[in-house]
């Protein structure tokens, strides 16, 4: 599940980067941008919490 998440976090900040960077004029240039931005957040914050629960 880990390497899922991973790779999903991946294909995540590559959409933000491409939101940022390639999606000039396009009107869903920001909601693709927060959208994926909060998602990878939310990955790095559930890997966070996994990794407390467990050291605990």
């Amino acid at each position: 599940m880990s390497k899922v998440l991973e790779l999903i976090g991946f294909a995540l900040i590559g959409g933000t980067i491409y939101s940022f960077v390639g999606m000039t004029n396009d009107p869903l240039r920001w909601p693709v941008f927060w959208g994926c931005a909060g998602g990878a957040l939310a990955i790095i914050m559930y890997n966070r919490a996994k990794r407390k629960r467990k050291q605990a």
